[in-house]
């Protein structure tokens, strides 16, 4: 084998490493995603149950979801995230202002 194909092959190799990095990542974001979600309506009905505002889990979980979803917008310039990003923001945003209107 000379240089140049040693090198061709050492890139496919990393070809697919990198390939499975970045499935194995964007999976454990959905994951994350997913259980910050799941925990934050737990926390949510538990702290309604006890008279306690709710909202400051809503924007977390709002704007945490727009910042994942403008990132692959920016990266992809897929217009589904833009919008998924518009709506968590705005949701973010709504619930930023219960929050401080005491709800």
């Amino acid at each position: 084998m000379n240089k140049e194909e040693i090198l061709a092959k050492s890139r496919k190799e990393n070809e697919g490493c990198d390939e499975f990095q970045l499935q194995v990542r964007d999976k454990s974001m959905r994951w994350t995603y997913i259980t910050m979600v799941v925990v934050a309506a737990i926390f949510a009905w538990v702290r309604e149950e006890q008279g306690l505002p709710t909202m400051d889990l809503c924007a977390t979980v709002g704007l945490s979801a727009c910042a994942g979803q403008s990132y692959r917008f920016i990266k992809t310039k897929d217009k589904q995230y833009l919008i998924w990003a518009v709506i968590t923001l705005l949701i973010g945003i709504f619930a930023i202002i219960r929050f401080l209107g005491g709800h």
